[in-house]
């Protein structure tokens, strides 16, 4: 298809500007699947799984993470905070888009800036709601001034800001990413081929400033039903996936031809238990829910074997990182909950419903259901009747997300980085009460948004001392009940292998042929 050169030349539309593939072979081209398709190739409009993954082959950012969580130099070859809460960073030279535009630093100044924009409606937004201003300070170097220090900017950087050419991004605020529009970036990929329907096709990106990845193509598609997706596995037609559900996980490490691998993930599933409403008010009901649940049982059920049970409202990797090998110390210092019916009915007893109560909770199909029924099972035990308002999935998640009548929900949610200060914000503040945010619990404080202002800014040592004082805090009051970290599974035909962490971001570059 032909475009006229000064259309591709002041829109830089994709569809008409990509370059055409250069010839591959079997051996480094890769066929994966989704079980969703990839919605958009921006994150300001397509902040999931199938799409972020398609994204971080693409663009990059000014800093990444190494195989450690730590950040490191990426479009930035270095930074410095040069006082609390203000980052220079400089940009190395010589990096242009896959189309041999030369990257600006006016480019990655509004690349970040464009987050902030109402009229964009970013998905990423929540990231940098600390940013106060972004600016170019000179040739290759921009400034992001923060409202208050922040320890997380840094790491969810790493993730969200990705640099995009400013003259596109400004003429489609809205459709960037998309099929019609496209998108240009810097990174090891560029974009052959895209439809929502028929799926994606990447290919090398010639002009990437660093290491040329090993597959020279990745073919990219949705298979919604899960067992269509193994057979296809099984069979050759597809290559590699992530979307291996786990409570079939034992027919995908049994097939012939293909290595079904695990890592540990950034991922946290947990209980939310409204504490505005009914008998969730009630601190002791809380208490008494959280020693009813058989947590364990909960973490082989919901794992299949593949994770373990967390003692606080933070992902695997996030406590280790923070940490380190005292985790356990540090963990024993909250109160616990072990799986004591007779002290669940001594809670109970203290409430105004001594002999439990009956709730109704919505709830869909995407959510866990063995998880969800031995909740109900557990519950039953003291008296409480969990009853399922099942719902169509548009219909839950938007009853969700704005938090109408919530009460006991399972989240098994996915976060980014190493940083607590991605997570407990997120959950626990009054910004993530209000309608789109993911604090269903509903707990929230203007002293407890002090304190995680507090802990955003810090860093070692206090860091780490405030963050116990939150993670205690939450043990104490029940507003949320962890249950486990899930590790991350993936399929990849023996013909490729791969070396992935809960910190690869790009997971596409890290797939390589295999040795013969």
């Amino acid at each position: 298809m032909k475009i006229h050169q000064a259309l591709c030349a002041a829109a830089l539309l994709l569809a008409g500007c990509a370059q055409a593939p250069a010839p591959t072979t079997a051996k480094d081209t890769l066929v994966w699947a989704n079980t969703s398709p990839v919605r958009s190739l921006d994150i300001a409009h397509g902040f999931d799984t199938a799409s972020t993954l398609a994204q971080f082959a693409m663009l990059d950012t000014p800093v990444t993470l190494d195989k450690a969580g730590t950040v490191v130099p990426s479009l930035a070859e270095s930074w410095k905070e040069t006082k609390p809460g203000v980052y220079d960073f400089q940009l190395r030279s010589g990096v242009t888009f896959s189309d041999g535009t030369p990257l600006t630093a006016d480019d990655v100044a509004f690349s970040l800036r464009r987050h902030l924009d109402p009229k964009v409606a970013s998905e990423a937004a929540s990231y940098f709601t600390t940013v106060k201003s972004v600016e170019v300070t000179g040739p290759g170097a921009v400034r992001v001034v923060l409202r208050q220090p922040n320890g997380t900017f840094l790491s969810t950087a790493a993730i969200g800001w990705q640099v995009v050419p400013r003259k596109v991004a400004e003429a489609h605020p809205k459709d960037l990413g998309s099929p019609d529009v496209g998108t240009l970036g810097t990174g090891p990929y560029k974009v052959a081929r895209y439809s929502i329907t028929d799926g994606l096709t990447l290919v090398r990106n010639e002009r990437y400033w660093g290491k040329q990845p090993a597959l020279s193509k990745i073919e990219v598609k949705a298979m919604e039903d899960p067992e269509s997706l193994r057979l296809a596995i099984a069979s050759g037609d597809v290559e590699g996936t992530m979307d291996v559900p786990i409570p079939d996980i034992r027919k995908w490490t049994s097939m012939a031809g293909v290595t079904t691998g695990f890592y540990p993930s950034n991922n946290l599933a947990f209980l939310s238990l409204d504490v505005t409403a009914g008998p969730l008010k009630d601190v002791h009901v809380r208490r008494a829910v959280a020693h009813a649940l058989d947590r364990e049982a909960l973490a082989r059920v919901g794992t299949a074997g593949h994770g373990k049970l967390i003692p606080a409202l933070l992902t695997t990797p996030q406590l280790t990182s923070l940490f380190g090998d005292q985790v356990e110390q540090v963990t024993g210092r909250l109160r616990t909950y072990k799986h004591d019916l007779a002290a669940a009915k001594a809670e109970l007893a203290q409430s105004a419903y001594p002999d439990g109560f009956s709730i109704t909770v919505p709830y869909a199909p995407v959510e866990n259901p063995l998880v969800i029924q031995a909740v109900i099972a557990d519950l039953a035990k003291i008296g409480i009747k969990l009853t399922l308002d099942n719902q169509p999935e548009d219909a839950f998640r938007a009853r969700l997300m704005s938090h109408d009548r919530v009460g006991i929900h399972f989240a098994d949610l996915g976060y980014s980085t190493p940083d607590p200060g991605e997570v407990l914000p997120d959950l626990l503040s009054r910004a993530s009460v209000k309608e789109g945010g993911w604090n269903f619990s509903m707990y929230a404080s203007a002293e407890l948004d002090e304190r995680l202002g507090k802990t955003l800014a810090a860093t070692g040592p206090a860091k780490a001392e405030l963050v116990t004082e939150v993670l205690a805090e939450v043990a104490e009051q029940v507003p949320y009940i962890p249950l486990y970290c899930i590790d991350q599974p993936y399929t990849l035909n023996k013909k490729f292998t791969a070396e992935l962490s809960a910190w690869t971001v790009d997971v596409y570059s890290a797939i390589r042929p295999a040795v013969a």
